[in-house]
């Protein structure tokens, strides 16, 4: 029985107008009418299909209709939570829009503030955005999502872009480890938007729709040198936890991402967006390393919803449909669930090669569908929720 979904109040009536919530009276006869042919028995049904599943990385624009039609879909494939990763700063409207629906939503939702990097070359920058980290928490934030700006976008007053690993952000990083504060971070990109935007780029159909998702040549940094930055501010903050977002930012390196994981115990991963890049490495491989990593990888998409529609996983030439969203998502299964060989991945702006499934065990996928999430992410949401029930009576 899917999970089902919980409706914001101002949409009810137009999404039962879909046929969702059975509007029309049952006229079903109470006793079935009987027939002479037998029926085949059934085959067992597959546990794993069953299993409910957190999204632990969205984006949701905080408007009613891009919040209910996440929950329309998230109810059609059995999506229990989810974990939106762009909440704004605190104090911004964005802000206080995602509040009101994690408010409504409960424990169904957690979300993620952000950096606000304004003002990064004044003294009192780390200890603004420390204080800005402390609210985000008490209003029943998991953490904070830095985006890939740091390191690519953000620039100091004499136009240099600030390092991954530039010391004013430790006592940032230091405040989020005492106050429990996971930070999910993306850095870098794709190794292949750091090579030439030319036809031998085998990105660049993608590159050729996001033209500014190259960062090849001018002062960018490399993408090896960005994760290595990153590597060594998850070294020197051992009590903070880090998730690295779309495995660890290299899933063209399952070994790289193996060892990183082997040497930082404080550091989690995600999945999402990079299903195409890990499904190319032999299955073998890549189910070793799930098994392996069993505790500390979580499923996520990265799909946006706004009110212009949605993203899945990237750029696409055509405007995605619901439908097209219930296949990304189930694309996702078929990879984790499924021993399936070369079959199309769920984003084919990326890339037009083939991926094969990973046929994971059903004690791992429970894990990577929703206990790790649970563990880490939702933990910290159900405490804040307790907390002010407590409060309240």
């Amino acid at each position: 029985m899917r999970a089902r979904s919980t409706l914001l109040p101002l949409l009810v009536p137009c999404v039962l107008a879909l046929g969702l919530g059975g509007c029309k009276a049952d006229k079903r006869p109470a006793t079935p009418a009987k027939s002479a042919k037998t029926t085949k028995p059934q085959k067992p049904v597959d546990p794993r299909s069953k299993l409910q599943i957190i999204d632990s990385h969205v984006h949701l624009t905080p408007l009613d209709g891009p919040f209910n039609t996440a929950l329309r879909l998230f109810s059609d494939l059995n999506i229990s939570k989810f974990a939106v990763k762009s909440a704004g700063k605190p104090g911004s409207l964005r802000y206080k829009a995602t509040l009101r629906y994690a408010d409504y939503l409960g424990e169904k939702m957690a979300f993620f503030t952000n950096v606000d990097w304004e003002g990064i070359d004044d003294a009192n920058w780390a200890a603004r955005e420390a204080k800005a980290v402390e609210r985000a928490m008490k209003d029943g934030a998991s953490g904070i999502k830095i985006f890939k700006a740091l390191g690519l976008g953000v620039r100091l007053k004499d136009g240099k872009l600030l390092k991954v690993d530039d010391a004013r952000l430790d006592p940032l990083f230091t405040r989020c480890g005492e106050l429990g504060a996971i930070v999910a971070w993306h850095v870098a990109d794709p190794v292949a938007f750091f090579k030439p935007t030319d036809k031998k780029n085998e990105r660049y159909y993608e590159l050729s729709m996001a033209p500014e998702w190259s960062f090849y040549g001018q002062d960018y940094p490399s993408h090896e040198a960005l994760l290595a930055a990153r590597d060594r501010v998850i070294k020197k903050h051992p009590k903070t936890i880090f998730l690295g977002i779309h495995l660890a930012n290299h899933p063209e390196d399952i070994d790289y991402v193996d060892k990183l994981l082997d040497e930082n115990k404080n550091l989690y991963v995600d999945v999402s967006a990079r299903l195409p890049e890990i499904g190319r490495h032999p299955a073998e491989q890549v189910k070793r390393f799930f098994i392996k990593h069993q505790d500390r990888i979580l499923f996520g998409t990265d799909m946006i919803v706004t009110s212009n529609g949605y993203q899945l996983g990237s750029v696409s030439e055509k405007p995605p449909t619901f439908d097209d969203a219930l296949a990304y998502y189930r694309c996702h299964r078929r990879f984790f669930e499924t021993a399936d060989k070369q079959f199309d991945h769920p984003t084919p702006s990326q890339g037009a090669w083939k991926i094969d499934g990973i046929n994971l065990p059903l004690n791992v996928l429970k894990k990577i569908y929703v206990e790790n999430a649970e563990r880490l992410i939702f933990s910290k949401r159900s405490a804040y929720l307790k907390a002010k029930k407590g409060k309240a009576s």
